[in-house]
């Protein structure tokens, strides 16, 4: 508990010394990596830089081995407003969000503050520490779902019900996030209007916008902004580093879900999710016969839910993946014994859910059924990912055929044109990006947890043969496209007890 509180009192000053205005402001944003392995906590700011109009925002957390929800709720943002939060271990293993911020949230702040990270779409063959281990690393999605203005939009709410007044031609809902005396009321019939109503289905499915504006919702402008702090309280050492903005393309519709439960009938109509589709394709090319998950209100919006009229779901993971894509991955490594530096570089692969998933029960049958081993794949499409690039392995989806080429800081050279090799290499070639948040341990020996980030889900080390200079590795998707890829390098090193944190972002090359 100690270490929540000191984490949350961090990123609150981090917010005051003006920390949180690197990023751009986008609608939609990814958080390439979180951390709550061993004495790490991530400590997460999300901005308002609209000064105008409130936010209705999603946050979700997704693990780092196959990119399972384990986390999800809203944010609503007034204007100039910063919500801010921190996720450590908890008491059960898991994962655990705490959060001090006066902003509204749906589920309430006392639920998320008093609920662990939830196991329950991982893989059920794992044991229940091996679970909570899961929960401990991934990346996070944020993006806004609608705007909330002062004005009361067309056919929008305007009714004598606390705290709103009659008549006044303010947007009830705009009353029901805006802080009075630092404070946002969060009630009002405005505000539970938000739970029953079904205004994604409703929006997607004509060209109308009324359904949301109903509600006190507008569509989505760019003004949010977000970063990131990992830090090791113990070892007094930090790397931070600004959520990666996203382009969505035509923005005229309102995806906003209610953060419930309830059931999604058609649930791809609004998602690529593969999971979610009985038609989606099996790794020996048939297809499926049944729904693998079952989709809830809470699972929408996600990254491929249009947000324009006569856009396809996958027209929209497609429009995000674009944006994302990249040839290869370049960036720095450190591993000096002298002055005992260790250096871990995160891939994270934010919109490879859409092409392709892992279904855990079909590859717990695949020993008997074979050869299916679980990955499923976006029946209209595979740019991306596909059978030719993509494998299993301990339970994680992979990707093959990543090069690479490395260099020390005094131009000596290493060029491979196969797959790295798993230390020791008396293996057989293994795959690179194994994980949908995976970390490349550099020079740690096999390690686990690894040296710098203390990972332990999503790892894989390289012996490069030098103890610093820099590494390019290609990202080859399906036929000519590259891959979806974010992340940094993260560096720790230390002189006797004083430690130190660098991080630097991957710089990427554009697809053709």
């Amino acid at each position: 508990m100690k270490k929540n509180v000191l984490a949350s009192s961090v990123a609150a000053a981090l917010v005051g010394l003006g920390m949180a205005g690197a990023a751009h402001a986008e609608i939609a944003l990814v958080v390439p990596y979180y951390t709550a392995q061993t004495e790490h906590a991530t400590l997460l700011n999300i901005v308002n830089t609209d000064t105008v109009n409130g936010k209705a925002v999603k946050v979700r957390f997704r693990g780092a081995a196959n990119s399972d929800d384990v986390f999800d709720f809203q944010v609503f943002l007034s204007p100039g407003d910063v919500w801010t939060g921190n996720v450590s271990k908890g008491a059960s293993g898991a994962a655990q969000l705490t959060t001090e911020d006066a902003s509204c949230t749906k589920p309430s702040k006392a639920v998320l503050n008093a609920t662990p990270f939830v196991t329950s779409r991982l893989n059920p063959a794992l044991t229940a520490e091996q679970k909570a281990e899961q929960t401990r690393e991934g990346y996070v999605e944020i993006f806004t779902m609608a705007d909330i203005p002062k004005a009361v939009p067309p056919g929008g709410p305007d009714v004598a019900v606390a705290p709103a007044v009659s008549g006044d031609g303010v947007n009830d809902l705009y009353t029901a996030i805006k802080h009075v005396s630092k404070v946002a009321p969060c009630a009002g019939k405005a505000w539970t209007n938000l739970d029953t109503a079904v205004v994604g289905a409703n929006v997607f499915a004509g060209t109308s916008v009324t359904p949301g504006n109903a509600l006190g919702l507008t569509t989505a402008t760019p003004g949010l902004m977000a970063n990131y702090t990992i830090i090791n309280v113990a070892r007094a050492g930090a790397w931070d580093g600004e959520a990666v903005g996203v382009n969505v393309g035509t923005v005229n519709q309102i995806p906003y879900w209610p953060q419930t439960a309830a059931t999604v009938t058609t649930p791809t109509n609004f998602s690529a999710d593969p999971l979610f589709s009985a038609t989606a394709q099996k790794s020996d090319g048939t297809a499926t016969a049944k729904v693998a998950v079952k989709a809830g209100s809470y699972d929408l919006p996600d990254l491929s839910s249009p947000y324009a009229t006569a856009v396809t779901p996958v027209a929209q993971a497609t429009t995000v993946t674009q944006a994302l894509e990249t040839t290869s991955v370049t960036n720095e490594f450190l591993t000096n014994s002298a002055v005992q530096a260790a250096t871990d570089w995160v891939f994270s692969m934010p919109t490879r859910r859409y092409w392709v998933a892992m279904d855990y029960a079909a590859a717990a049958a695949a020993t008997v059924i074979a050869p299916d081993d679980g990955r499923r794949f976006n029946l209209y499409t595979n740019d991306y990912f596909a059978a030719a690039n993509t494998a299993v392995s301990g339970g994680l989806i992979c990707v093959k055929n990543v090069s690479r080429d490395i260099w020390d800081q005094e131009e000596s050279n290493i060029v491979a044109s196969t797959d790295v090799v798993v230390s020791p290499s008396t293996l057989p070639p293994a795959t690179l990006f194994c994980g949908e948040a995976s970390v490349l341990s550099v020079n740690g020996g096999a390690v686990k947890p690894t040296p710098t980030l203390n990972a332990s889900v999503a790892v894989t080390d390289i012996d490069v043969g030098y103890s610093a200079g820099w590494m390019k590795l290609t990202t080859p998707g399906n036929f000519a496209a590259g891959l979806p890829v974010v992340g940094s390098s993260f560096t720790r090193a230390a002189a006797g007890d004083s430690f130190f944190a660098a991080s630097w972002t991957h710089r990427t090359v554009s697809a053709p």
